[in-house]
């Protein structure tokens, strides 16, 4: 289904990290220069704190309270809510990593986030507007609109 214009400016950073996941699959390829995992944990701590951090923000104080008790199982944000949780575990993990673990925490990072994202897209925007009429999702997307700059250093950039 097509994103509604309100949902595109977090559809484009969800966009953003699943090419960081791409770039952590690829970088931790077997034959991949050896400095390359050291590259990436820098590159996700990056986008953690120029755009994940602040769009988690935005998704837990403006996303989910609107949309909580509209969409058909609320229990989505519940499930959404403690993947930001896991993230930021495992981000605080792939900070204190040594050379041994840093791989497995770079791993761990790409599968949650991608897993997350997807989970956003396809189940929780997808009920977002099937169940929102349109004065509902416009006044979202305002508040969105207001918090996101805000709370991001960088927003919808695919260069992350």
């Amino acid at each position: 289904m097509k994103r509604h214009p309100v949902l595109v400016p977090l559809s484009r950073q969800h966009h953003d990290g699943l090419a960081l996941g791409v770039f952590i699959e690829r970088g931790l390829r077997v034959g991949a220069d050896p400095a390359e995992p050291e590259r990436l944990r820098q590159q996700v701590l990056d986008a953690w704190e120029f755009e994940l951090k602040g769009h988690f923000e935005v998704e837990e104080q403006v996303l989910f309270p609107a949309v909580r008790e509209s969409i058909p199982d609320p229990r989505t944000v519940d499930l959404l809510v403690r993947e930001h949780q896991e993230i930021r575990q495992l981000i605080d993990t792939l900070r204190a990593a040594n050379e041994d673990g840093l791989q497995d925490a770079l791993l761990a990072v790409r599968t949650v986030l991608t897993r997350h994202i997807r989970t956003e897209e396809r189940v929780l925007f997808e009920a977002v507007q099937d169940s929102l009429g349109e004065a509902e999702l416009l006044e979202l997307g305002r508040k969105i609109d207001e918090a996101l700059p805000a709370a991001c250093l960088r927003l919808g950039s695919a260069q992350v």
